[in-house]
């Protein structure tokens, strides 16, 4: 089962006011991948909790490749790899673990829930799929790899869904906290007229509380692995053909300009 429900709830009034007086009010949500021309990649975006870089905007940065395809797989040499998450700005969810504006009061209380039941949440938003939106389909990490999200719902109706393996969720904004893998091939759709909105963040059983997403690897090695990758990642030396290479790939679906790269 691509799913399970957690054996915790949340006061979701409480909560839904929580995220009015204290992430709407942050400013506009980020969109990612807005520079792409894929119709599907506008439609999400949010405000970020837990972040790189502490701020309720950073940590939204994607690249879009061809469906199926991942930079590892597109990239022939691991040194190419390292450069073109240092051109591109793409984190591993666990450098995304500083609180944010947004990380306040009883938001920051049912965090530190889930982190006490040994979730180890990072990379935690309040995100938006607008009204008929749905994502392109796709997995967030080998299948290989362990790779679940929580999900808990703030403002949804039954023709939001989350679709993997041939079935159909959808989750309802009841209190319920869910747990799904993302490392398998998924699609989120809204076909209604209404915005939906979820907490989400990256999360890894640590302690065993779940029936079927129980995290069996030594999460300290994960994390070591996670910091020596930054650095390797930091030190990686982009020549102007690396530029021009990466510059393609993106120009070949962006169509607004993007910020210039400060090379160092």
């Amino acid at each position: 089962m691509f799913f399970e429900k957690l054996d915790y709830t949340v006061d979701i009034e409480k909560l839904k006011q929580e995220v009015r007086e204290s992430v709407f009010t942050l400013g506009d949500q980020v969109v990612q991948g807005e520079e792409y021309e894929t119709p599907q990649y506008h439609g999400f975006g949010g405000w970020s909790l837990l972040s790189k870089e502490a701020t309720w905007t950073g940590g939204w940065e994607a690249i879009q490749l061809e469906k199926g395809q991942t930079l590892e797989s597109f990239l022939p040499t691991d040194e190419l790899v390292l450069k073109a998450y240092k051109y591109f700005n793409i984190s591993h969810g666990l450098e995304h673990d500083k609180p944010t504006e947004a990380y306040v009061g009883y938001i920051k209380k049912v965090m530190d829930d889930i982190r006490e039941m040994g979730f180890n949440p990072v990379r935690a938003r309040v995100t938006c799929l607008k009204a008929h939106s749905k994502s392109l389909v796709h997995k967030d990490a080998q299948e290989t790899e362990y790779m679940a999200r929580i999900h808990i719902p703030l403002w949804t109706n039954k023709k939001c869904v989350h679709i993997c393996a041939g079935k159909t969720l959808h989750m309802p904004a009841d209190g319920g906290v869910w747990i799904l893998w993302t490392n398998k091939w998924h699609q989120i759709r809204n076909d209604s007229d209404e915005d939906r909105y979820h907490i989400i963040m990256d999360a890894y059983d640590t302690k065993h509380v779940t029936k079927n997403f129980k995290y069996e690897g030594d999460f300290s090695q994960l994390e070591n692995w996670v910091r020596g990758n930054r650095e390797r990642i930091d030190a990686a030396e982009l020549t102007e053909e690396d530029i021009d290479f990466f510059e393609a790939i993106r120009q070949k679906y962006v169509t607004k300009t993007v910020r210039d790269l400060e090379i160092t």
